[in-house]
């Protein structure tokens, strides 16, 4: 598997070779900088590659299991939609027919941690991704911060105690619970578009990219959409006040803001524009959650109003896109 997936690398950038079994290192070639550990078998593996054309660093590893068999897996670790089709073709083309299984979970292990499991005395034992955790729980606090002091504005406003509007039934009926609302996936992106079209239009590659993101908080995602549909639609038809929008996004812990200056954006060829009806659109606005480059815990979302079909065109989601050619 390892000699595959070094023969793959060696296709883009004839500068990268096939390391020894049992070592630890890096390389750097045209294309790729390389960091590596493999076993003393040459089969199992784990690497961490930066990408110089694609601007995008994703890893890699195939590494034995409690179960016997070999377990891989990868991550983008940040990039834009061309370093993940990258990281698309390697997998498919080196672990399509892997006789082993794919990692369970998206909290994969990071390089590092496989790193320090390989090299030890006993082998790799266990990995812990203490680092998803870490982020997981750093993006939470900063939600509940942000909300808390979100609503102490609102309350300052009023020169009073926020109380949260409560509707109880009457004591001598039995409350009935709400139906269940559906909990939409990633994968389900491209029904809710469809259903949802009237509204709002989501790109093609917008629905593409967001099928194969590793994000992990599709709720959110989808309430970020229904704010754009409703609030922020009807801020531009003049049907509500622009607060109407901003203090919903602000209660979720959403920053609404530019995209990118036009003359950065017209440097990335077709990254922030869009064709609707035959015109050529900037996707001059976004949504932000999270300050994390992991694309687990990291939402973006760009998007602009078409004034002729009176509703907002999504470009990009849930991913970065890049600021500069650097």
């Amino acid at each position: 598997m390892a000699s595959m997936f070094w023969a793959w690398l060696g296709r883009l950038d004839e500068h990268i070779g096939t390391p020894a079994p049992d070592t630890v290192g890096q390389t750097r070639g045209a294309r790729f900088h390389v960091q590596w550990w493999v076993d003393p078998s040459g089969q199992f593996f784990a690497a961490q590659v930066m990408d110089a054309t694609a601007c995008g660093t994703w890893e890699v590893f195939h590494v034995p299991a409690s179960t016997g068999k070999a377990v891989a897996g990868r991550s983008l670790c940040m990039g834009t939609a061309q370093a993940l089709a990258v990281l698309d073709a390697m997998w498919g083309e080196v672990f399509e027919e892997l006789l082993g299984e794919a990692a369970p979970s998206t909290r994969h292990p990071a390089f590092v941690e496989l790193v320090a499991a390989g090299t030890s005395p006993a082998g790799v034992v266990s990995v812990q991704d203490d680092q998803a955790r870490i982020a997981r729980l750093q993006s939470d606090v900063a939600y509940w911060t942000h909300l808390a002091k979100t609503l102490d504005k609102a309350s300052s406003a009023r020169g009073g105690t926020y109380t949260p509007a409560v509707t109880l039934p009457p004591a001598h009926e039995p409350a009935v619970p709400p139906a269940q609302a559906r909990q939409w996936a990633l994968k389900d992106i491209a029904e809710w578009a469809q259903l949802n079209a009237d509204r709002i239009i989501i790109q093609p590659r917008a629905i593409s990219a967001t099928k194969r993101s590793p994000y992990e908080s599709p709720a959110l995602l989808y309430q970020c959409l229904e704010l754009l549909a409703t609030e922020y639609t009807q801020v531009k038809t003049g049907k509500a006040d622009r607060h109407a929008f901003k203090d919903k996004a602000d209660a979720m812990g959403i920053d609404f803001r530019g995209s990118v200056d036009p003359s950065v954006a017209g440097e990335l060829g077709d990254m922030y524009f869009v064709r609707v009806g035959g015109r050529r659109r900037f996707l001059d606005q976004h949504l932000a959650k999270g300050n994390s480059r992991d694309l687990r815990f990291c939402l973006r979302i760009y998007f602009c109003w078409d004034p002729d079909q009176q509703r907002v065109i999504v470009g990009h989601l849930p991913s970065h896109l890049p600021n500069s050619l650097t």
